[in-house]
């Protein structure tokens, strides 16, 4: 028996289903339908579930598990959790919340002082107040000049996330020092989900969010390392205090007593050193022109595929020297190395990566975005002037032809337009992560850690057909948005 034939028997109990008019509904010999539900045979696909699933009258949550059931049953619960967890993070990443209304009112209820008088432990007791410490500590330490905030902590501690991404939008000077705990392994969670993609799903807003973020993690089994039988297992650290805290955020202690906190400072840069960057992050044009070209002639070395997965298309190497010279700004540093190292970049695309093994994903409405705009997604926008509308339906058309040599996807979209989407470039051995924030800031973040980034390569690899536009659909759409945009 599976999960699958389990959770049919189930519901075909329950509802009391006869099993023949069921075998007949969904096209199947009664012999058929009877190996399917002892777990000695898999239904011949989703069509067949889903008749199923109709047939049974299945509200829409035990639908939702059938299939789930039956994806388990394909592609094993590991992968079938982790697909579905970058699916999510791509599909909520465009969602990002903005101002978190709850930290505001708890800030207003917090009156603790933390940083003046005393050096004996403090202990705290209560969820409120453990918070109300935490608050305390952080805000205090955001508002100097050179704030430092240490902590070690979890990334499913939503609160202190959601503070720390608070502040450091407030205060880009701001200096966070994260380290985290990883599984180590690919079995599932009691929360069944990859826990490595949630920890990544909670750390990009910190690192959209403007301040000096540094996220570091080591491995351990987090089920057996985050047990309700450690004491205190977080930390936070700043220049007068030291809080440790349980991991059920009930209880914690304050340390302000000089030799405990250096004790403490001492214990957690050995931790860091024995830890790993979880991204190396781009910040600067040329940083960013300097790993992506890196990054191309390691694509062209390798034999793995390539995927570029945006919603507006990787045009950037579609970009003419003639462009480049008519619109970057003339008070661009080193302007005229720009210039050369675009169009080279240009140049290797077209000639080199632009191949079979390339598959590049994007969106109408990308497209449409671009077209109003004439911007590009992988160049910060201070740093040229917007495309002159023939110079778009230019790149937009040079973009469709490249459809002869190498794979270009248009992806199917139901939510509308996704602002401030996530870009994924990668292939089996590396790639890094584009997205802009709110206030259009460009960040690059090259993938450090290796599940992360199999799990976006194994993603995107297993994308199905239905997932995008065939070839003449996404043809017709795109010459009936050309046309639109010639004629405005």
């Amino acid at each position: 028996m599976s999960v699958f034939s389990d959770l049919l028997s189930e519901y075909i109990k329950m509802k009391d289903v006869d099993v023949y008019p069921l075998s007949q509904f969904c096209g199947l010999e009664r012999s058929s339908m009877y190996k399917i539900i002892n777990g000695k045979r898999k239904p011949s696909g989703e069509d067949t579930v889903r008749k199923m699933a109709q047939f049974m009258h299945l509200t829409p949550q035990e639908k939702t598990d059938f299939m789930d059931a039956f994806y388990i049953a394909q592609m094993g619960a590991e992968v079938y959790y982790r697909r579905k967890s970058v699916r999510e993070l791509i599909e909520t990443f465009s969602r990002r919340e903005g101002r978190k209304e709850y930290i505001f009112a708890e800030m207003e209820h917090a009156e603790l002082e933390l940083n003046g008088g005393g050096s004996g432990a403090v202990p705290f007791q209560g969820a409120a107040h453990v918070r109300h410490a935490i608050l305390q500590l952080f805000s205090g330490e955001a508002v100097k000049e050179n704030g430092k905030i240490s902590v070690l902590v979890q990334p499913d501690f939503d609160f202190a996330m959601d503070l720390l991404q608070t502040l450091g939008e407030q205060n880009p000077g701001l200096t966070i020092q994260h380290l985290f705990c990883l599984n180590n392994n690919e079995k599932l969670i009691s929360m069944r989900k990859n826990y490595n993609l949630s920890c990544l799903r909670k750390i990009l807003p910190l690192c959209a969010c403007g301040c000096d973020y540094h996220a570091r993690y080591y491995y351990d089994n987090v089920a057996a390392r985050l047990n309700e039988f450690r004491l205190f297992p977080y930390l936070i650290l700043t220049e007068h205090c030291a809080l440790v805290f349980s991991s059920d955020y009930q209880n914690a202690i304050l340390f302000r007593a000089e030799e405990t906190l250096r004790m403490l400072r001492e214990m957690f840069e050995k931790y860091l050193r024995q830890s790993d960057l979880l991204f190396e992050r781009l910040d600067t044009v040329q940083t960013q022109l300097g790993y992506t070209e890196t990054l191309i002639q390691h694509f062209i070395a390798s034999d793995s595929p390539r995927y570029f997965f945006q919603r507006m298309p990787c045009l950037s190497g579609l970009l003419t020297e003639k462009m480049l010279e008519r619109h970057l700004v003339p008070e661009m540093p080193v302007r005229g190395q720009m210039v050369q190292a675009v169009a080279q970049y240009a140049k290797v695309m077209q000639g080199r990566v632009l191949d079979q093994k390339t598959t590049m994903f994007f969106s109408e409405d990308g497209v449409r975005s671009f077209l109003e705009t004439g911007r590009v997604d992988e160049y910060p926008k201070e740093c040229y002037s917007p495309l002159d509308m023939e110079e778009r339906i230019e790149l937009v058309r040079n973009f469709l032809a490249l459809r002869d040599q190498t794979n270009l996807r248009m992806i199917r979209e139901e939510d509308g337009r996704a602002e401030h989407a996530l870009n994924i470039s990668v292939n089996a051995h590396e790639g890094y992560l584009l997205f802009k924030t709110k206030t259009e800031r460009l960040i690059y973040l090259s993938i450090q850690e290796p599940s992360i980034l199999t799990a976006f390569y194994d993603y995107l690899e297993s994308m199905k057909p239905e997932n995008f536009c065939s070839e003449e659909e996404m043809l017709a759409r795109m010459d009936s948005l050309l046309e639109d945009m010639t004629n405005a």
